[in-house]
């Protein structure tokens, strides 16, 4: 086992554990008489953001030697978005009787959780691979501050769809290199 595959797992682990809980909470998310549209749709990108972190992990593939200032800035992007789910749904979601109140309560928490995973992803890109990270980061991290830093529902909304609008030029490009 190569030390990339080994820290991998670690990732994996991590990763699994934001996924595992978003996805036992889609039934809660998704009913109809709790439903808010906002925090759904930032529920569905934090699902997919969590396999976009691991689907970009394998591009560090070709770095042969790692050490632990390298690793935590690796698994500091996972780590955030397990923060940012935490903050998402609750660890009882079956109690949360109303999500707009519940992400309005919340959401900046899952804001600033993201904003530190794309801050990680910057660290990423400079740090470990040597190159300078592209504009779409830059973009997302100052979005994702400014929303953490307010309650306004306009605010979360229009972050939320350049979010989307984002995450899917980056899948496009990612998805169609294979």
């Amino acid at each position: 086992m190569t030390i990339f595959e080994f820290l991998t797992v670690a990732i994996s682990i991590v990763l699994a554990l934001g996924l595992s809980l978003l996805i036992s909470s889609i039934p809660h998310v998704f009913s109809p008489k709790k439903r808010d549209w906002l925090h759904a749709s930032v529920f569905v990108l934090l699902i997919f953001s969590h396999i976009v972190v691991w689907w970009r992990v394998w591009i560090l593939n070709s770095v042969s030697e790692w050490n632990i200032v390298q690793f935590m800035i690796l698994i500091g992007s996972p780590l955030s978005l397990y923060l940012a789910a935490t903050a998402l749904v609750s660890n009882r979601p079956d109690q949360v009787e109303d999500w707009r109140s519940y992400f309005s309560d919340r959401g900046q928490w899952a804001f600033a959780a993201l904003a530190a995973a794309i801050f990680f992803g910057i660290l990423r890109s400079y740090y470990i691979l040597g190159v300078v990270p592209e504009w779409w980061g830059f973009l997302a991290l100052v979005l994702y501050a400014g929303a953490a830093l307010t309650k306004k529902r306009e605010i979360h909304v229009a972050v939320t769809a350049l979010s989307i609008v984002l995450l899917g030029l980056l899948l496009s490009r990612d998805f169609s290199a294979v």
